[in-house]
């Protein structure tokens, strides 16, 4: 659970309705562009592994189709407790608990939640932290060999947006914020820790990058 140091409110923007949508929209249409490229680049080898660990995995739809593709355990960190009742279901269904394991937690505050894994990945998170050089650089040192990253490109129409996106939260009085980090300070976080980018793709909106331990 939750500790009384961690951002509050995130249950209120990430609630378990949400998660029930996220879980239906997943059924009915399979994974989103950046967890499937993920998928995707991990079955043409550009990134391998046996275990995957995901910072906010929500319903934990990208482990179950790692697993499904070959890795062999997984293991998410959520900061909301919304998902687990979703998230448990769709393990479940896909015959996968017993690979998986599911913690709650601040995870840039407590890295020690978290076992390393082969793979560490991170989708549409960096964005939803106030300090993504805190939570990169805990990311990338539980990662013995590969760390994937989605991430909000920095285009001025993304920044223009970011102060509507954070009206609904701000009403509702949760810390949730929408932020477009620096590309420069994430890539430096990630480096620091000993990691360099093999591959980047992109859409209008994001960036996706993987990245391989040097050390």
């Amino acid at each position: 659970m939750a500790g009384c140091c961690e951002p509050q409110g995130y249950d209120l923007i990430f609630s378990s309705g949400q998660a029930e949508r996220d879980a239906a929209r997943y059924r009915k249409s399979g994974l989103t562009w950046a967890p499937r490229r993920t998928v995707e680049l991990f079955n043409d080898g550009t990134f391998g592994g046996e275990s995957v660990l995901e910072i906010g995995g929500g319903i934990g739809d990208l482990q179950v189709e790692l697993l499904r593709a070959g890795m062999a355990r997984a293991m998410s960190v959520e900061l909301s407790v919304s998902y687990e009742a979703a998230a448990g279901r769709l393990l479940r269904q896909a015959g996968l608990a017993g690979r998986s394991v599911r913690l709650t937690g601040d995870f840039a505050q407590r890295p020690e939640l978290a076992q390393p894994a082969d793979v560490v990945v991170l989708h549409s998170v960096v964005c939803c932290y106030a300090d993504a050089g805190r939570l990169l650089s805990a990311a990338a040192d539980r990662a013995r060999k590969h760390l994937v990253l989605s991430y909000p490109r920095e285009t001025w129409w993304l920044r223009a947006w970011a102060p509507i996106q954070n009206i609904y939260p701000r009403l509702r009085r949760s810390d949730w914020r929408f932020y477009i980090h620096s590309e420069a300070a994430i890539l430096a976080a990630i480096e620091h820790a000993g990691l360099r980018r093999i591959h980047i793709e992109h859409t209008r909106i994001d960036h996706l990058a993987v990245f391989s331990r040097t050390e």
